[in-house]
């Protein structure tokens, strides 16, 4: 049997986001992040660029973790919670023995598909309108979020 030499980006197992530019979602967020350096206006959308990310990869994070982001960033953008006081009531998480993080050999990848990914966000050479893309990334989410039984 031979192995494949391929090692190009393939589509998320996650989020099924598609490689831009040979990265993966992954780097694609880094990209993004990078972008906000340079953009007021994106950095002001960070919480949301994040958010969005892991809420679209839940396998890494426990199950307490994931439905306490997915209820701050319902509360963000229904409500305009304010990211200071989502960072106030969360740091209790990240103190102590609770864990965030699933461990490693315990996270199961299942594909759910979404409307947008980070690949709506991430265009190469194109920073421009980024923090716009995030905002409708994030509504996206939101949006499929609300088509549950159990928003």
């Amino acid at each position: 049997m031979t192995q494949s030499s391929d090692t190009s980006p393939r589509p998320c197992p996650e989020c099924g986001a598609p490689p831009v530019a040979g990265l993966n979602c992954g780097e694609q967020l880094g990209a993004v992040l990078a972008w906000e350096w340079q953009d007021p206006e994106l950095s002001a959308q960070h919480f949301l660029t994040v958010a969005s990310y892991n809420l679209q990869h839940p396998a890494q994070f426990t199950a307490a973790a994931y439905a306490g982001l997915r209820a701050a960033f319902i509360d963000h953008l229904d409500n305009g919670l304010p990211v200071a006081e989502i960072r106030r009531r969360i740091s209790h998480v990240a103190e102590g023995s609770q864990r965030v993080l699933q461990p490693e050999a315990e996270r199961r990848f299942v594909l759910r598909p979404w409307p947008q990914t980070i690949a709506d966000v991430y265009l190469p050479d194109q920073p421009e309108g980024a923090a716009g893309r995030v905002r409708a990334w994030a509504a996206s989410i939101r949006a499929e979020f609300a088509t549950e039984s159990n928003p």
